[in-house]
């Protein structure tokens, strides 16, 4: 029989997953792929809730590859146009234009940090030193 141990690691072997907090409560998350031979290219995945997901990369070998390829998936954090107000009921247009709003405020704090993840620190201490909490899942 297979251990499930062994399972596990052959599954999440080049992944790492990690929950992102902010005063206690979830906000995003971002999951990093390794590449097989180290110097190919590392894909992160972030995931700011209430906005689409993103991806970015960084190749070759030499630098922080993570904090590279999360800055840059962080720096495409965008809340969208959103949608056509006319197309809402006119009872919820008010309601639906301030947290399309709010959201848009959010995704442009992620872009504007995004800088700062990437500036030798790894990228997980620079979002702790911006009052985040990141906890590593996988």
């Amino acid at each position: 029989m297979t251990n499930i141990y062994d399972q596990h690691r052959a599954a999440f072997s080049r992944v790492s997953a990690f929950v992102i907090l902010k005063d206690g409560e979830r906000v995003a998350t971002v999951a990093i792929k390794f590449p097989a031979d180290g110097a190919s290219r590392l894909y992160a995945y972030t995931h700011v809730f209430g906005v689409e997901m993103t991806r970015a990369y960084a190749g070759g070998y030499g630098y922080d590859k993570r904090s590279a390829a999360v800055a840059s998936a962080f720096s495409r954090v965008d809340a969208g146009k959103g949608m056509d107000l006319e197309t809402l009921p006119e009872a919820n247009r008010a309601e639906y234009a301030a947290l399309h709003a709010e959201t848009a405020a959010m995704a442009a704090a992620w872009r504007a940090l995004a800088p700062e993840l990437d500036k030798g620190d790894d990228w997980t201490r620079a979002l702790e030193k911006a009052g985040f909490t990141v906890l590593q899942a996988v």
